[in-house]
């Protein structure tokens, strides 16, 4: 049976569209349909390929998109008799809708953050040196991050030219001792020293899965200074 990741709590395909709007810094307002639907089925294809389960969702945008690109590339004419709509306006006015509902749904949980630094009767109040609990897996950073750094990660390898077949056998085991090994010693791992020990495509791959296998289990987070930072890998379980 193959193995399938399914992972909760992550991002939607309106999220998707706004990750690269900002990584790309493109104009909301002038979206270039044919760049963005080329990455966005890019990053679903390399979904699939992870085994990472595709709400139907993306699959609806991407339809969309591509339905978008090919009205972009009709021929019009140079003297039309009256205005044409641009066939992205749809688009934009949802993501600009989507935006500002999750901006402002971020600004209440900030909000609430700041309002809630109060001890109520009977509250457990943490003691310095004690482990604390924490549910937060994932800290400014989404799955779209990690994958853009795997991408990046796999698109720098160097090019093989060999011609001899041979079988690497790589395990999601072996690669989560692989990873614990470094908590042994350092209470953090960067994304980039982590993958950097690695030699194979093979072997990025199945390690990214035991990154994702890792964060399922609850027993580490991830951790980005900054957007497009590098992504720092956090123990949460004792190794």
């Amino acid at each position: 049976m193959a193995y399938r990741i399914k992972l909760e709590n992550f991002e939607g395909p309106l999220d998707l569209l706004l990750f690269f709007i900002h990584r790309d810094k493109i104009n909301i307002y002038d979206i270039p349909i044919s760049h963005i639907t080329n990455e966005f089925v890019e990053y679903l294809d390399l979904l699939q390929k992870l085994n990472i389960e595709i709400a139907g969702e993306f699959i609806l945008m991407a339809s969309t998109l591509m339905r978008l690109k090919a009205k972009m590339l009709i021929p019009r004419n140079k003297e039309p008799i009256e205005e044409i709509e641009d066939p992205r306006t749809g688009l934009v006015q949802r993501l600009l809708e989507y935006k500002q509902f999750r901006d402002a749904s971020e600004s209440l949980l900030e909000q609430h953050s700041i309002h809630s630094y109060h001890s109520s009767r009977g509250m457990n109040i943490p003691v310095d040196g004690v482990k604390e609990s924490t549910n937060e897996f994932v800290k400014h950073i989404s799955l779209f991050d990690l994958l853009s750094a795997f991408k990046t990660v796999i698109e720098n390898l160097p090019k093989s030219t060999t011609y001899e077949i041979q079988h690497e056998n790589v395990m999601i085991d072996e690669q989560i001792h692989f990873i614990n090994a470094f908590f042994k010693n350092n209470k953090t791992i960067q994304f980039t020293k982590l993958i950097a020990e690695l030699t194979t495509k093979l072997q990025v791959i199945v390690t990214f899965m035991a990154i994702l296998e890792l964060l399922r289990l609850k027993e580490i987070m991830l951790v980005q200074a900054f957007p497009f930072a590098d992504i720092t890998l956090k123990r949460l379980v004792a190794v």
